[in-house]
């Protein structure tokens, strides 16, 4: 999951026509839904908060499978066309209005660089395919330093539209061949549900190992919840022999299940892995709740269910799941400043009056008053209408983008030309009039990205194969003859952000860089174990890490380049050896066992020392914020600049062909570190820093190895 919140889903508004709302899944659904506000607006208190949309699935199962059964025990059929018109006209209307009142709102206050990937996931959300979308972005590393967008929620919505797409098929199937066969229906269809929750559980568990973040998202690892409920359906729908459980039952059932569902929102945490097995707990505790039935005692805690505040938050779950999430996206940049306790309750204020007027104003009369009488390919054609008019919206922001780019790239390119732009303009000898003023341009766009390769580059002749992926691209700056020197460059993601800076040295000495980066993966033979605070609980890509460092370590030894840069985002990538030793003394003995052997190779090794912390100060939205006081926009050195553990490593090393480059003063020139210098953003994203300020601080960073080479 991408820097991206886990977002989940609420508790929705009935599934099925009944003749009496049963108050106990009303109450489940209010449950469920102040799990998911709570948790995004107070995660310290809800951790585990994000178990609201395991309860919502299984409810949306139960009510779905009951609603389908009784229509083809009485029928023999189902007429998808009604089924679909009314899944339309429930929850379309609402889900679209929220969706593009967000975009417009996005669109007036969030700083530029959101836009275009915020107008892709509101089209992505308005076809109910975001689910995919962040599955795939999970898979990205860059993802986690991106901003969530206002639609992010929508993940969870997308994943029920494709259960009730598939569902009707699904259990239609299972009656025909219930009918073909000369069987008991009940028996084939509880024999499929069962059959496709095991084989879905199973999926779940092991992706969740697997790829952890990609099987939060994807719709196969969530099949088992809904077919749970399901599951419920049968026993309370179908004839079936046994008798109703006793009040007793029903009340010890009641306090169980909703005990087991507070307990994985109050224990589960970002570092739980799911869904996984874990998600089996809360949606036991739902499980329990349903079959235990509407009828409790006095003592059950359906009582305090069937209370009007829970009934009244139940009945607007659905548009207060729409509403809190954009609010609590747009908050910071609306105040300017990071919400404080008293602002997130105002935010909490103004989303459920927000989903009682929307409830009154668009959800009931669109179930009720739209289109009413209308035929279904009528209400297609207006759904159609009303997402083209989102998906044009969203179009028009993309376009904007487009055009602030151009713009962008014709001022930077004008910028670049003075002797006092990026950190040149800390060039004392120059005396440049404003090197902490205003960038040239608050847009940050894709082409200042610090990944980006230019044409010199392209996949090495004899690739560096891991895990089935080529890590080792070849950028050959002397023009096809013989280079003057062959360079490597080595680490992860925080090593491919100096590439900007080491291809303009390539250029101006014609030298062939090699460069193999993982993101993620410290240049160690020690596992990684956590990122960023989160462990890494994928076997498959502790072994990566490991076998890719071990590879690219042994190629460089073979090849004996002149010189090798190293960097890695050390600070936040924690190792462990199983020595119970400190993160220092780990790193120093990995990296001595990958980088000795290249020093005594007679290869020359340059660790970069990391760049400095963001600490969510000094970014381009910060600037696009404050665009006359950048200065705000800066962190104390102390806290921008804790040790690095990989250049520390370097220093402790035997060997005096390991040394450390580090260019903190020109991120950092007075004790303070800036966002902006010399008209340049510094800072592409949260942890990034652009290719057009590591571009400037070429001559620097050819100052400081010609000083280390010769001394």
């Amino acid at each position: 999951m991408s820097n991206a919140v886990r977002t989940m889903t609420p508790p929705r508004r009935a599934s099925t026509p009944v003749k009496e709302v049963r108050k106990d899944v009303q109450g489940l659904r209010a449950i469920a839904v102040l799990l998911v506000v709570i948790a995004h607006l107070w995660p310290a208190w809800l951790p585990g908060g994000y178990v609201g949309v395991d309860v919502f699935f299984v409810i949306s199962g139960f009510l779905m499978t009951k609603h389908l059964l009784s229509e083809l025990g009485r029928t023999g059929g189902v007429r998808l066309g009604v089924f679909y018109l009314r899944r339309i006209k429930r929850l379309l209307p609402a889900a679209l209005t929220v969706a593009l009142v967000s975009l417009a709102a996005a669109w007036a206050f969030l700083p530029f660089p959101r836009w275009a990937s915020l107008a892709w996931e509101t089209i992505a959300a308005t076809v109910y395919i975001e689910n995919w979308v962040l599955a795939d972005k999970s898979l990205d590393y860059s993802a986690d330093n991106a901003a969530p967008s206002t639609v992010q929620h929508y993940w969870s919505l997308s994943v029920e539209e494709q259960f009730y797409l598939v569902w009707p098929l699904f259990l239609l199937g299972l009656f025909l061949l219930a009918s073909r066969w000369r069987l008991p229906s009940v028996q084939v269809v509880r024999g499929g549900l069962a059959a496709a929750g095991v084989l879905s559980l199973f999926v779940c568990i092991h992706l969740t190992y697997t790829s952890p973040s990609e099987a939060y998202f994807v719709t196969q690892t969530r099949v088992w919840e809904f077919a749970a409920g399901g599951l419920i359906a049968t026993v309370l729908t179908l004839p079936r022999s046994r008798a109703g459980a006793g009040l007793l039952v029903s009340g010890a059932a009641q306090w169980a299940g909703l005990g087991l569902i507070l307990f994985a929102a109050v224990s589960f945490s970002d570092e739980t892995p799911f869904p996984g097995a874990a998600a089996l707990v809360p949606v036991v505790g739902t499980l329990l709740v349903l079959v235990s039935g509407p009828h409790h005692p006095g003592w059950s805690p359906n009582t305090l269910l069937a209370a009007p505040p829970a009934q009244f938050i139940g009945d607007i779950s659905y548009s207060l799941y729409l509403w809190h999430w954009p609010l609590i996206v747009l908050a910071p940049s609306i105040l300017n400043r990071d919400p404080a306790l008293g602002d997130e309750v105002l935010l909490l204020a103004v989303a459920v009056a927000l989903a009682a007027l929307t409830k009154s104003l668009i959800e009931d009369p669109g179930r009720s008053v739209l289109l009413a009488g209308a035929s279904f390919g009528r209400v297609l054609s207006a759904t159609a209408a009303s997402m083209a008019v989102v998906t044009a919206v969203a179009a028009a922001m993309i376009i904007s983008v487009d055009s602030a780019e151009r713009n962008h790239s014709a001022v930077l390119k004008d910028a670049s030309r003075s002797a006092c732009f990026g950190a040149g303009g800390l060039q004392p000898d120059r005396l440049c009039p404003d090197p902490l003023g205003p960038p040239a341009t608050e847009v940050v766009t894709a082409a200042e990205s610090y990944d980006t390769s230019p044409p010199e580059c392209g996949r090495a002749a004899d690739p560096l194969w891991i895990k089935k992926a080529n890590r080792l691209i070849e950028c050959d700056f002397a023009g096809g003859a013989d280079p003057a020197a062959t360079v490597w460059l080595v680490g992860d993601s925080h090593a491919e952000q100096w590439q900007a800076a080491i291809f303009e040295l390539a250029r101006q000495n014609r030298w062939m860089v090699k460069k193999s980066v993982v993101d993620g993966c410290p240049v160690v033979d020690v596992p990684r174990v956590a990122f960023k605070g989160k462990p890494t609980t994928s076997e498959a890509y502790r072994k990566k890490c490991l076998k890719w460092s071990g590879a690219v370590s042994e190629r460089i030894t073979a090849e004996k380049p002149e010189l090798v840069f190293v960097s890695s985002f050390g600070v936040v990538e924690k190792i462990d050896d199983g020595s119970g030793r400190s993160q220092p003394e780990q790193y120093r003995d990995g990296f001595a066992r990958r980088a000795l052997p290249w020093a005594e190779a007679g290869i020359e090794v340059f660790v970069l020392r990391d760049t400095p912390l963001t600490i969510e100060r000094t970014t381009a939205e910060c600037l696009a914020q404050n665009p006359t006081a950048p200065r705000a926009c800066s962190n104390d050195g102390a806290d921008a600049l804790p040790a690095d553990p990989l250049a520390e490593a370097a220093k402790a090393a035997r060997s005096d062909r390991i040394k450390v480059l580090d260019l903190s003063d020109h991120f950092c020139p007075d004790g303070r570190c800036y966002a902006s210098i010399g008209g340049a953003n510094v800072y592409y994203d949260d942890n990034h820093v652009t290719s057009t300020y590591m571009r400037s601080l070429a001559p620097a960073l050819a100052a400081d190895l010609e000083a280390s080479r010769a001394g």
